[in-house]
């Protein structure tokens, strides 16, 4: 049987396009509704606004269970049977755990029926029930739905179907925005659409808007690369390249229809370091595909960077090479989902889990009820899924301000830090190493975390405390990590450096006098900021004390705001005054009164256009 990768470049594209005619008809349209759930129409555009400029909603990626194991051992699309014996078995086993979605994956070439408008009816031809079904029985079990499937694809049936046409647009002929041998699987049943074409924007955002009306509440788009250049890092040319402005153009049409659903950009070439996907996506993959799991796909592989997809080979080098652009209210790092029984014991397990977990990624279970043996357990540790309850997106510890793609050390994959809304640490330590003997790891929580004084210390896969300590020493075994949580005894310092970061802000430790492993510069032009998420007891004005430095000749000024972490919804807004001083190593506290909301506050220091000059920031704290 050819895998995947070869039918796609080209060598099944006659066998295909065979399948693919049998299966054209001129009435395909959707198959079954659930009793008592209306088929909702695609014409029904009642989009959502958009969203805030530069604000994503929520914490951490999503928790869900994935098709993608299924299809990558079997080599096929999975069955409906199998996948309902799955979503059965993980309603059961995980929802509680706060697994809310399952999602279809890949493997969907074959898909030909359509709506009247092209629109694929359902995962699979063969299945008796179309999305409309689905999303209702899903709902049944207290779970929602994610669908793969790429809004820029026109199937063979739509195509070559001439009363197939556009949404809105009864003058446009699906065949009239597609381009002749412009195909996605060698020429067989998708083809590409050309987002210069008249109608084009239509079918774009109406697919998008399609899936969202039938219940999605996320749509997993792959195979970005090969529609911006036309290349893969294996093969070559795999076909046309439609250009940087197209592909821009199609995630801004995604953009805009999705509403509430999340967009998760896969196989996306993140050219200036993602600097047009952070504009559009939820989610971006930072990893190459992961296949069928193993430590191997998790950690080794090529170690170096190279500017097209997949800069980085591994989850552990793709998560640190873009921690600088992910945490809350920013762009969700995603890993490929990794099959849990192909690792080897459960300190392996255990790795990955503490890895997407540091990382503030999405995790799916990509093993199945048939296949995932005693492993379950891994996915549902409640003291680590706390932490991505509470919205964590941690950092890889940086030693310098430097570009990971240029300079190797300047940050360390094998030490993660992150910090909570109630002022405590998750802190991870892992040894990536093959050999049999033992690595020490070690973290300074003065030095690294920025508090002096004792701190409570847990193994959360122990669950055991370890007792009050000032730093913590660890020998791991080869694979192995440690996951703890820090409570400092003192009051709570929110470290800027372990915020999340937008526009030219970034970090740097060039200048003394700092708290913890570094502070947050570039605050400086307008549209960058760095947020952190605090809680706070009670609703009302609150005095927030800001350490900062400025020695840039004049006073600055920073807009800050207190925004729903949830919605981005502005609480209340202030204006930060830091007098200039002779030096950067001048730090100093300066006082803001700040209405914040009872329960978690986004905090978010920027530049806006009223503000003036540019301030260093170390950490925040709740007078």
């Amino acid at each position: 049987m050819p895998t995947r990768r070869e039918v796609l470049k080209g060598g099944g594209g006659a066998v295909l396009a065979g399948l693919a005619a049998s299966s054209v008809t001129s009435d395909a349209v959707g198959g079954a509704t659930a009793p008592g759930a209306a088929g909702p129409s695609a014409a029904d555009s009642g989009q959502a606004l958009p969203r805030a400029p530069g604000f994503r909603p929520g914490g951490a990626g999503p928790l869900y269970w994935s098709t993608y194991g299924y299809e990558n051992v079997t080599n096929t699309l999975i069955p409906e049977a199998v996948w309902k014996a799955n979503v059965d078995w993980v309603a059961e086993t995980f929802r509680d755990d706060g697994y809310s979605m399952v999602c279809t994956d890949g493997w969907i070439d074959h898909t030909q029926k359509i709506t009247p408008h092209g629109y694929i009816v359902s995962q699979a031809d063969d299945w008796e029930h179309d999305w409309a079904w689905w999303a209702n029985y899903l709902k049944g079990k207290g779970l929602q739905l994610g669908v793969y499937y790429n809004p820029l694809w026109a199937t063979l049936s739509a195509v070559s179907n001439p009363s197939v046409t556009v949404i809105g647009r009864p003058d446009v002929k699906v065949a009239d925005i597609v381009n002749p041998n412009d195909y996605f699987d060698g020429g067989g049943l998708l083809q590409w659409v050309d987002t210069t074409r008249d109608g084009a924007e239509e079918y774009v955002k109406g697919y998008v808007a399609y899936f969202r009306q039938l219940g999605a509440v996320f749509l997993r788009i792959d195979f970005l690369a090969y529609y911006e250049t036309g290349f893969d890092q294996n093969d070559g040319t795999v076909g046309v390249n439609h250009g940087r402005d197209s592909y821009l153009r199609a995630l801004a049409w995604m953009r805009e229809a999705a509403g509430d659903m999340q967009l998760s950009l896969v196989m996306p070439n993140l050219f200036d370091h993602g600097s047009g996907e952070r504009q559009y996506g939820d989610l971006i993959r930072i990893d190459n595909d992961a296949s069928f799991g193993t430590w191997f796909n998790l950690s080794g592989g090529r170690q170096t960077w190279q500017p097209e997809w997949s800069q980085w080979n591994s989850p552990f080098l793709g998560f640190t090479g873009f921690a600088d652009i992910s945490g809350r209210g920013q762009m969700i790092l995603d890993g490929d989902p990794l099959i849990m029984q192909s690792f080897t014991r459960d300190e392996e397990r255990q790795s990955a889990i503490n890895l997407f977990t540091m990382a503030g990624a999405a995790i799916a279970i990509t093993d199945r009820v048939d296949t995932i043996g005693d492993n379950a357990h891994v996915f549902q540790n409640r003291e680590v899924l706390a932490l991505h309850k509470a919205g964590l997106v941690g950092k890889p510890v940086f030693n310098n301000g430097h570009a990971f793609e240029y300079d190797p050390s300047s940050r360390d994959p094998e030490r993660w830090i992150g910090q909570l809304p109630d002022g405590s640490w998750a802190v991870a330590l892992f040894n990536r190493a093959d050999g049999p003997a033992g690595v020490t790891k070690s973290l300074d929580f003065a030095t690294v975390l920025g508090f002096t004084g004792p701190a409570a210390v847990r193994d959360l896969w122990a669950h055991q405390d370890l007792g009050s300590m000032t730093s913590y020493r660890v020998t791991l075994g080869p694979h192995a990590s440690a996951l703890l949580s820090i409570v400092p005894h003192g009051p709570a310092h929110f470290q800027a450096e372990v915020g999340a970061w937008a526009g030219s802000a970034g970090f740097e430790n060039t200048f003394g006098g700092h708290e913890g492993m570094g502070y947050v510069t570039g605050l400086d032009t307008e549209g960058s900021s760095v947020a952190v998420a605090m809680s706070a007891p009670r609703a009302g004005s609150r005095r927030l004390l800001c350490r900062v430095a400025n020695a840039t000749g004049s006073p600055s000024t920073l807009t800050v705001r207190a925004l729903d972490p949830q919605t981005g919804h502005v609480h209340g807004t202030a204006t930060l005054r830091v007098p200039s001083a002779t030096a950067w190593t001048e730090w100093r506290t300066v006082p803001v009164t700040l209405t914040m909301a009872a329960g978690v506050n986004l905090v978010a220091c920027g530049v806006e256009s009223p503000d003036e000059g540019g301030v260093n920031l170390d950490s925040l704290a709740l007078a």
